[in-house]
């Protein structure tokens, strides 16, 4: 499988609103530096993450000194750092979107809020028979060392609640983690991901591309802004609502969503084998963990700026669908608990 398409799938079955980041550490001098602005290794990973961007850098476009030692371009000069690279023979290295890139990384970071993180950890533990995922951070050496030396040199995947440096000059919320896997580890959990329908429905996007007067007419309707999802309370339940874009990043659909959630994983899965005979389409299920996931795709026959300008017409659209939702929803714990 591509890269682009190990990246989409892995971004849309955990619903993650920024892209997974290649990193490549190169030890010669084969492929030419594209970056000449001086930053900071993570913040160079937020923004491919966020924007897109793409970077080949060496130590003289770095502005961080703890960068430069986790990465491997310089070695200590006074007794030993942990962690680094080593011994300290890189001369480049690249960050780029996971889509984007057409070498393979050695490395790949997300970005995630702690649910999703959980829920990585979740399929990891899964694929390493059920054994708990060991992590190691301090609060020092982030992204660069817990996220990228970490995997590099002990091939394990490793999670870091980041260090002040990257939340303080480098952009990164109070409600972000990182974690780096080695490549082969990211393809396993991204190759062991399915049910698309309801993954692409509940795909994350990244909110700012939202235009504004879509996301008034949202708000409207009595939904509020949240990272990659709006959410709202309709009676007893919060609905969350979902823009995925197409490939060629129009927003066409909308998805709404009601997890609900049971005791334990075995009731929530025997909750979702009579969902099946519940439920028509295009409502869609699934189960994950001690949820059951309820989605509704919305299908707006053209792009959400424009159907968002139709006001009441739009309005009752998505109205129409979250009282479709609420009363399959209550069917569905009425009848199976």
């Amino acid at each position: 499988m591509k890269y682009a398409e190990l990246s989409m799938k892995f971004r849309k079955f955990f619903e993650l609103p920024s892209s997974p980041v290649a990193v490549r550490i190169i030890n010669d001098a084969s492929e030419k530096k594209t970056s000449s602005q001086p930053m900071r290794f993570c913040e160079m990973v937020r923004r491919s993450a966020f924007y897109g961007e793409s970077f080949v850098f060496s130590v003289e476009e770095l502005t961080c000194t703890s960068a430069e030692l986790a990465l491997g371009f310089t070695e200590p000069s006074y007794g030993e750092v942990y962690p680094r690279i080593k011994p300290a023979n890189t001369k480049l290295v690249s960050v780029s979107t996971l889509e984007k890139t057409e070498k393979k990384p050695d490395i790949v970071v997300i970005i995630g809020n702690p649910r999703k993180i959980m829920r990585v950890s979740t399929i990891l533990a899964q694929l390493h028979e059920k054994q708990p995922v060991e992590v190691k951070f301090k609060g020092e050496f982030a992204v660069c060392g817990e996220c990228t030396a970490i995997p590099f040199m002990e091939k394990k995947v490793n999670l870091s609640l980041l260090c002040n440096g990257a939340r303080m000059f480098s952009g990164y919320r109070d409600d972000e983690v990182v974690m780096g896997f080695p490549l082969d580890d990211f393809v396993r959990i991204a190759e062991s991901t399915e049910e698309k329908e309801i993954t692409n429905a509940l795909c994350g996007c990244i909110m700012d591309d939202i235009p504004a007067g879509a996301v008034s007419a949202i708000e409207k309707i009595g939904f509020g802004k949240g990272t990659d999802q709006f959410f709202g309370r309709f009676g007893s339940e919060i609905v969350r609502l979902y823009t995925p874009k197409e490939k060629d990043g129009k927003i066409t659909s909308l998805t709404l969503h009601v997890p609900i959630k049971f005791k334990d994983s075995n009731t929530a899965s025997s909750a979702n084998e009579k969902a099946k005979e519940i439920l028509e389409k295009p409502l869609l299920h699934r189960v994950r963990d001690n949820w059951i996931d309820i989605a509704l795709p919305l299908d707006l026959g053209e792009t959400l700026n424009r159907a968002s300008m139709r006001g009441e017409k739009f309005e009752a659209l998505v109205k129409s669908g979250i009282n479709t939702i609420l009363k399959e929803t209550e069917k569905i714990k009425r009848k199976a608990t």
